[in-house]
């Protein structure tokens, strides 16, 4: 018989308490492509590991990196057609303002893999032979 076991993968939600609204599918693609130059994986998604680090780049005013990105998803954003550009002022100013009081937040629980390697196990059977005596 072999048996095989293997664990569940647990990912964290890094970030429970971030609740700011999202702006639009169109901003939010901006702003992942004007990341991606600073931080590969850039992200909006609150239970990413690199969202904290995503939202410096995109909050952080005293950054070398901040004007770049804030130009680079500002040209996409124009191209947004019918998308409120207040939308986006909302979510960069409650996005930000989360930011401020957790940029050195850490992601406490790592993912999570267990496996178990299969075991084999192996039965042996000895058959004897009846004995016949007579008398």
């Amino acid at each position: 018989a072999i048996a095989t076991f293997v664990g569940s993968a647990f990912a964290a939600d890094c970030n429970p308490s971030y609740n700011v609204a999202p702006s639009t599918e169109c901003f939010t693609a901006c702003n992942v492509k004007a990341g991606q130059k600073f931080v590969p994986g850039w992200t909006m998604d609150s239970k990413s590991e690199l969202f904290v680090k995503s939202l410096t780049v995109m909050c952080d005013k005293s950054s070398s990196n901040y004007g770049s990105f804030m130009a680079t998803a500002g040209m996409c954003m124009v191209a947004c057609a019918g998308d409120d550009p207040e939308l986006f002022n909302a979510e960069w100013a409650g996005a930000c303002a989360w930011w401020a009081d957790h940029k050195n937040d850490k992601c406490a629980a790592a993912t999570t893999t267990t496996t178990v390697k299969p075991v084999t196990t192996t039965t042996t059977t000895t058959t004897v032979a009846p004995t016949t005596t007579t008398t």
